[in-house]
C-alpha cells in the first residue's frame, strides 16, 4: 500500500513540472511495472469518460433522414460545389454522411482507449529510447517506459467534464505531455536539456508522421471500398 501511495504522490508532481518526480520514478524497484499500472489506470478511467460520453451523444445525435437532408442542402448552396459536375458532389455528400452518421463506439471505448494509449505511448517510448541513445544517453528501455508512462499524466485533465478531446484543449494537453516527455528522458537517460529535448521532439515528429500516414491509408482504403 505505502509503495502505491508513493507512486501516486508522483502524479501531482509530475503534473507541475517537477522533475525529480521522473527521477523517483526511475529509482523504484519496479519502475517498469509501476510505469504500466498507472498507465492502464489513466486509460481505463479515459475510456469510462469517454463510453459515458459516446452514449450521451447517440441519444442527442439526430436522425439519419433530417441529418441528410441539412446536409444536402447546405452542399447545394456552397458556390465552389455548383461548378461541378454531380459526381464529386454525391461522393462528398456520401463521405461526410458516413462520417458523421458513423455509430459511436460506446462502451467499445473501454476496450480501444486503453489500449490505444498503450500502443501510443510503447511506440514513443521505442522511437525515443533509440533517438535518446544516439544523441549520447545511457537509460535502459525498461527506464524510458517508467519516465514516459509518468508523461503520459496531464491527459487526466481529460476526465474534467469541461473539457474537449479535441480542439484547443486537445493540442494544449499534448504539449503538456510532450514537455513532461522532455523530462522523463533527461532523468532516464541523464542527457542535458538541449539533447533531451532533440530526443523528446525527434520521437514526437516520427509517431506524428507514422499516425498521419496510417490515416491517410485508412482514408483511401475507404475511398476506394
Amino acid at each position: 500500500m505505502s509503495s502505491i501511495s508513493a507512486l501516486l504522490r508522483l502524479v501531482p508532481q509530475a503534473l507541475l513540472f517537477d522533475g525529480d518526480a521522473y527521477y523517483r520514478m526511475k529509482a523504484r524497484p519496479r519502475a517498469l511495472y509501476d510505469g504500466t499500472l498507472l498507465l492502464l489506470a489513466l486509460g481505463v478511467g479515459l475510456g469510462l469518460a469517454g463510453a459515458a460520453g459516446a452514449v450521451v451523444a447517440a441519444g442527442a445525435a439526430p436522425r439519419g433522414d433530417e441529418l441528410a437532408r441539412v446536409l444536402r442542402a447546405g452542399l447545394a448552396r456552397l458556390p465552389a460545389l455548383q461548378r461541378l459536375s454531380p459526381w464529386p458532389t454525391t461522393w462528398l455528400h456520401c463521405a461526410l454522411l458516413g462520417w458523421l452518421a458513423a455509430p459511436q463506439p460506446g462502451l467499445a471505448r473501454l476496450l480501444t482507449t486503453p489500449l490505444a494509449l498503450a500502443l501510443n505511448w510503447l511506440a514513443y517510448g521505442l522511437l525515443a529510447q533509440r533517438a535518446a541513445r544516439l544523441l549520447g544517453g545511457c537509460g535502459s528501455l525498461a527506464e524510458t517506459l517508467a519516465c514516459t508512462a509518468l508523461a503520459e499524466v496531464p491527459r487526466v485533465v481529460l476526465l474534467m467534464p469541461l473539457v474537449s478531446p479535441l480542439g484547443l484543449a486537445a493540442a494544449g494537453i499534448e504539449a503538456w505531455v510532450l514537455a513532461a516527455r522532455f523530462q522523463a528522458l533527461r532523468a532516464a537517460h541523464g542527457l542535458d536539456g538541449w539533447r533531451a529535448f532533440w530526443a523528446a521532439a525527434a520521437a514526437a515528429l516520427l509517431l506524428g508522421a507514422a499516425s498521419l500516414a496510417l490515416a491517410a491509408l485508412q482514408l483511401a482504403s475507404r475511398g476506394v471500398g
